[in-house]
């Protein structure tokens, strides 16, 4: 009888413990599970983060060109550009600026070595130039807003901006 009740306490004991474990680790893997979740959650709000403290700056870079393009400086670099591009390709073009720098089409137009005709291009909204010599089929592109884009997507690649 002793030895019977015995193995009846120790059949229990075996199967308590087994239960107990299999709750120990149901609990552990529901608390892995919902640490993981916040891990992402947290790592996605970084990324947002992130993704806002570069547009910001980069948006206070294109307001910051945007000013530049009124300036002197900007007209005389622009001038000396075309001279430099249009007299190291071909003689017939198109040169194809923002409509803002429509007011400069005649200086700029008289700066290029050759002919060029001079239009606006909607795409351009910083300032630049974009040069396309049609009989070589060469596209020079000279605008900020694409030096800006190419910039902004280096900074992107390799800020190595990290937010814990």
């Amino acid at each position: 009888k002793n030895r019977s009740i015995k193995q009846i306490e120790d059949y229990e004991a075996k199967n308590t413990n087994v239960y107990l474990e299999h709750e120990v680790k149901s609990i552990e893997s529901e608390h892995a599970i919902a640490i993981s979740k916040l891990i992402d959650e947290n790592q996605r709000k970084l990324m947002r983060m992130r993704n806002e403290l570069i547009e910001e700056l980069f948006g206070e870079l294109k307001s910051k060109l945007k000013a530049y393009t009124a300036t002197e400086e900007y007209l005389s670099k622009m001038k000396a550009k075309i001279e430099a591009v249009s007299g190291a390709y071909g003689s017939k073009a198109n040169l194809l600026i923002s409509e803002n720098d429509m007011k400069y089409a005649e200086e700029l137009g008289a700066c290029f070595k050759g002919e060029a005709q001079v239009k606006a291009k909607k795409e351009i909204e910083i300032g630049g130039f974009i040069i396309e010599f049609y009989e070589e089929n060469i596209f020079i592109d000279e605008t900020y807003d694409a030096k800006l884009k190419e910039q902004h997507n280096k900074f992107y690649a390799n800020s190595e901006l990290i937010l814990n």
